[in-house]
C-alpha cells in the first residue's frame, strides 16, 4: 500500500499525461464508484461523468470535493477506499485550469442583522422586551440558516419597518410606555377555535395555541414593574351529557371514573343530568403558581362569581402566562375532555391582563442603560451628552466611534436643544439616527490591508456573540475587546465557555438546532387533525419543548456529540410521554427522563423530528431517508429527475401497505439509484407515524422496519439504523462541524475551508466528540478569526 501510495504522489512528477492516468487510474474508480447515477442515461443531479470532458475543470473539482469530503456517494452506497480518493484528488489536480488551493480564511459578506439578531440586539442595547422585528419580512436562508450573509437582502420595504422601528424604539426607551391614566384592560387571549367554535363569540384579543386538554398559554410583554390582574373565564359543559346518551357516552365515562379513581361525582337534584368531579384550575406565571381554585357547579358558564382573578406585581418585560386544567394532562387520550358531541367539556375560554396598578415610579431599564451620567430625569447636562452617546454608540455600534461620528450625533442633539426640545429628545433624536444606520443593523468588517488579516478585536467579540448568543456583546466581551485582551492565551477559550454556560446560549438551541434540526416551525408541519386528533397544537409544542431541553443538556452537559444519535435520556411531559407509551411520566411538567433505548434513544426517535419528516396525512419512507442523509451525514440524495409518478395513496394500508408501495415505486429506473440509499433508512422509521407515535401496523399489515443498504449492511428497526449511523460517526461528525461552522460563519462552507472542517472533525475525535471542542475548534480557526484577501477567496 505505502508503494502505491508513493506512487499516486509521484504522478504529476512522471512523464504521464492526464488522459492516460485517467484511463488507467481514474475512470475504474468512477466506473465502480460513481457511474451507477452520473452516467449518460440518468445524468443524477443534471451530471454525467462518463462523458465529461477532461477539460471540464470545474467539473472534476467539484467530483473531488463530493470524495474527500465522503459526501459521495450518498451512505449506504459502496464507498471509495481511501487510496481510491487519493488517486482521484490527485489526478484533478494535475488537470489545467484547477486551482490547488491553500487554506483560506474566506470572506463574509457583511450582514443585516436577521430578524433573531435584531430582537435580542434591541433587548440587550436598550433592555426593551418583545419581538419589534417580527413585523419585518420573514428572513431568506442561505446554506439552510437564516444568518447567511449573502442572502440577508435590504428591501425598500424593509428599510420602511426599520425606519418607522428606530423611532418607535428611541421613543420607548427614552421616555417609557404611554400608560392609561387609570388602570384598564390591556390585553384580552384567547385559544383558537375547536370543536366548539360554535358555543364562542369572535374575539378581537391576541389568539393562542389550540388545547384539547382546555389550557390557555401566552407570552404577553408587561410594559412597566407595577401589579397586574389576570383574569381567567372558563367554560364547563359538565352537564351538557344526558343520562339517555349511549354508546360512547357510557364508555367516556367508564375511562374517566378509571383515570379518576374514588372521585366523588354529583347529580343535580330534581333532574336526571350526570355531573363530572370538581376539577382543579392552576393559572402560572413564569412556571410559578399564582391562583389554584376548584371547578365546580352545573351551569354552562361559571361566571355567576366573575372569572378568576390573580392580582401579582409583575417585572417590566415578557412574561409566559399558563391557564390549565393540571389532572387533565394526566388522561391517556385528551379527547376524553371532549364531550359525545365534539365539544370539550371544560376549557378556558379566554383570559385578561388588565393594569398597571401601583406602577413603580423609578425610570425603566431602558432609561438606566441610556442615561449613564447617573442624573434623575430632567436633571442633565451638557457633560452628559458625550457620555451618553459614547456609550450607547459603542454598544450600538458594536465598535468604537470615531471623532467625526461623534460630533454628528452630538450636533443632533445641540440640534434638539437649539429648537427647544429638552436634552432627553435631543439623545433620543440622535438614538434614532444611530437605530437606523448601517452600523447597527448590519455587521461590518473592515479590511485595513488587501491580504489575509486576523480581524480586530470588537469584530471577534460580535462574531462569538452572535454565534453563541445571537445578540450583541456583552459589558465583559466589550471591556475585553477595548483593553485588546481577548486574543490573550486562554482568554477566548474561558469567554467562550462562559457564554456557553449563559442563559443567554438557548439561542444556540433555538437558532441553530432549530433550523439544523428543521424542527423550528413545527406547527407548519402539523399531522392531518381527521387521522390524528390527538395531535393539537399543545401537543406539537411539547414535542418542539422535548428537543430543545433535549439539545440544551447537549450544550450545557457537554455531551459527545455522538449522543444526538442515541442518548439514552430525554425530556418529557405526561402528555407526550402517554404520546409515547412511556409510563410513569405524569404532569404538565417536563423532567428528564432515562430510555430503554427499544424504541426511543436520540433525536431521530423524537416526535419532532419524525413529523416534520413525514406527511400530514403519512410516514413518508423518501422523507425520513432524506432527512437522515442530508443533516445527519451531509450526503444529500439529488433533486427527483422530472415526470416522476406519484405514489397513489388511497390504497396504502387497505390493500397494499406503505413498503409494497414504495418498492413498486422504485421499479422504476430513474428512481433506483437515488431511492436504494434513502428506502431503506425511511423503512427503519416506520413504527413510528407521522405524528412519531409508536405503531406495529401500516393499516391492516404488520410493520416490516428491517432494511439493506446498497453496501449490503442490514439492519432492523431505528435501533438497528442508529448502530449504522454511529458507525459513519466520522461521516456524522465533520457533517455537524460544517453545519456549525456555516452558522458561525454566517456563510457557506467552500473548498477552500476542506482542511479546516478536516482538522476540526480529528481533532474532535481525538477529544471524545465533546460538544465544547467542536464549538472551541471552530472559535480557534481561522476562518473564524481571520478575514480573506480583498478581491477574492481564492489566494
Amino acid at each position: 500500500m505505502k508503494c502505491g501510495l508513493a506512487l499516486l504522489a509521484a504522478l504529476p512528477v512522471l512523464a504521464v499525461s492526464p488522459a492516460d492516468t485517467y484511463r488507467t487510474t481514474v475512470q475504474p474508480v468512477l466506473a465502480a464508484r460513481c457511474y451507477g447515477c452520473h452516467n449518460d442515461k440518468l445524468r443524477t443531479a443534471g451530471l454525467s461523468l462518463e462523458s465529461a470532458a477532461l477539460t471540464q475543470a470545474g467539473v472534476w473539482e467539484k467530483v473531488a470535493d463530493q470524495l474527500s469530503a465522503r459526501r459521495m456517494p450518498p451512505a449506504g452506497l459502496p464507498a471509495p477506499t481511501a487510496a481510491e480518493v487519493l488517486a482521484v484528488t490527485a489526478w484533478v489536480r494535475t488537470l489545467p485550469g484547477v486551482t490547488n488551493q491553500l487554506p483560506n480564511p474566506g470572506r463574509v459578506t457583511a450582514r443585516r442583522l436577521n430578524r433573531t439578531e435584531y430582537n435580542n440586539t434591541v433587548r440587550d442595547l436598550l433592555g426593551i422586551y418583545g419581538h419589534p422585528a417580527n413585523d419585518f419580512p420573514v428572513d431568506d436562508a442561505g446554506f439552510g440558516f437564516d444568518n447567511n450573509g449573502d442572502v440577508l437582502t435590504l428591501s425598500p420595504m424593509l428599510m420602511e419597518k426599520y425606519l418607522a422601528s428606530a423611532e418607535r424604539l428611541s421613543r420607548l426607551a427614552v421616555f417609557g410606555p404611554t400608560l392609561p391614566k387609570q388602570p384598564g384592560l390591556l390585553a384580552s387571549l384567547m385559544p383558537k377555535k375547536g370543536p366548539d367554535a360554535a358555543l364562542r363569540p369572535s374575539s378581537s384579543g391576541t389568539t393562542t395555541p389550540y388545547s384539547i386538554r382546555g389550557a390557555m398559554y401566552a407570552n404577553f410583554v408587561f410594559p412597566v414593574d407595577a401589579e397586574y390582574e389576570i383574569r381567567v373565564r372558563v367554560i364547563n359543559h359538565r352537564d351538557q351529557l344526558s343520562i339517555n346518551y349511549t354508546g360512547p357516552r357510557e364508555e367516556l365515562l367508564a375511562s374517566l371514573d378509571a383515570a379518576r379513581k374514588g372521585a366523588p361525582t354529583r347529580t343535580k337534584k330534581g333532574d336526571s343530568r350526570t355531573a363530572f368531579p370538581p376539577e382543579k384550575l392552576l393559572l402560572t406565571l413564569d412556571g410559578k403558581p399564582i391562583l389554584e381554585d376548584v371547578i365546580e357547579g352545573d351551569t354552562d358558564y361559571l361566571y355567576d362569581r366573575g372569572a378568576f382573578v390573580a392580582r401579582v406585581p409583575v417585572k417590566a418585560g415578557e412574561h409566559f402566562i399558563r391557564a390549565s386544567f393540571p389532572a387533565l394532562a394526566d388522561y391517556d387520550d385528551p379527547r376524553r375532555n371532549i364531550n359525545p358531541d365534539f365539544r370539550r367539556r371544560m376549557f378556558v375560554e379566554f383570559a385578561e391582563i388588565a393594569g398597571p396598578y401601583n406602577p413603580s415610579p423609578e425610570p425603566p431599564e431602558s432609561y438606566r442603560k441610556i442615561f449613564v451620567c447617573g442624573h434623575k430625569p430632567g436633571q442633565h447636562n451638557a457633560e452628559c451628552t458625550g457620555k451618553v452617546l459614547q456609550n450607547f454608540a459603542l454598544r450600538a455600534y458594536r465598535r468604537p466611534l470615531g471623532t467625526a461620528e461623534m460630533d454628528r450625533l452630538a450636533g443632533l442633539v445641540d440640534l434638539a436643544r437649539r429648537q427647544g426640545d429638552s436634552f432627553e429628545e435631543g439623545i433620543r433624536l440622535a438614538m434614532e439616527a444611530v437605530l437606523a444606520s448601517p452600523g447597527f443593523l448590519f455587521r461590518t468588517e473592515l479590511d485595513p490591508v488587501p491580504s489575509a488579516h486576523a480581524i480586530d478585536d470588537f469584530e471577534l467579540a460580535s462574531r462569538l456573540s452572535y454565534f453563541l448568543w445571537s445578540t450583541m456583546p456583552d459589558e465583559e466581551l466589550f471591556r475585553l475587546a477595548l483593553a485588546r485582551k481577548l486574543r490573550q492565551p486562554g482568554v477566548l477559550e474561558a469567554q467562550t465557555r462562559r457564554m456557553l454556560a449563559d442563559s443567554k446560549a438557548q439561542a444556540l438551541t433555538d437558532n441553530f438546532a432549530g433550523q439544523w434540526l428543521g424542527i423550528q416551525h413545527i406547527e407548519r408541519k402539523s399531522p392531518d387533525p381527521d387521522r390524528f386528533p390527538a395531535v393539537d397544537e399543545e401537543l406539537l409544542e411539547a414535542m418542539h419543548q422535548e428537543s430543545n431541553l433535549f439539545v440544551s443538556e447537549m450544550i450545557r452537559q457537554d455531551h459527545s456529540i455522538l449522543d444526538f444519535i442515541d442518548a439514552p435520556f430525554t425530556w418529557l411531559n405526561g402528555p407526550l410521554a402517554m404520546h409515547y407509551g412511556i409510563p410513569g411520566v405524569k404532569g404538565e411538567a417536563f423532567r428528564r427522563v432515562v430510555l430503554d433505548g427499544s424504541q426511543r434513544s436520540g433525536i431521530l426517535t423524537q416526535a419532532s423530528v419524525l413529523t416534520v419528516s413525514a406527511f400530514p396525512t403519512r410516514t413518508s419512507v423518501v422523507t425520513r431517508g432524506k432527512w437522515v442523509l442530508e443533516n445527519l451525514l451531509g450526503t444529500p440524495p439529488p433533486p427527483p429527475p422530472p415526470d416522476v409518478p406519484s405514489l397513489v395513496e388511497s390504497s396504502i394500508g387497505s390493500d397494499a401497505s406503505l413498503r409494497t408501495k414504495m418498492e413498486q415505486h422504485r421499479n422504476n429506473p430513474s428512481c433506483m439509484s437515488c431511492h436504494v440509499a434513502m428506502d431503506p433508512i425511511g423503512f427503519g422509521l416506520e413504527n413510528y407515524d407521522a405524528s412519531g407515535a409508536w405503531r406495529i401496523l401500516d393499516g391492516k399489515f404488520p410493520i416490516d422496519a428491517s432494511g439493506t443498504l446498497p453496501g449490503g449492511k442490514a439492519f432492523d428497526g431505528a435501533a438497528g439504523l442508529k448502530q449504522v449511523l454511529k458507525s459513519n460517526a466520522d461521516l456524522f461528525s465533520r457533517n455537524l462541524t460544517e453545519k456549525l461552522m456555516t452558522f458561525a460563519l454566517g456563510r457557506g462552507v467552500e473548498s477552500y475551508d476542506r482542511s479546516t472542517v478536516e482538522s476540526i472533525a480529528t481533532d474532535l475525535a481525538a477529544h471524545g466528540y465533546r460538544f465544547s471542542r467542536l464549538v472551541l475548534d471552530i472559535v480557534k480557526s481561522d476562518a473564524f478569526q481571520q478575514r480573506g484577501a480583498d478581491g477574492g477567496v481564492k489566494p
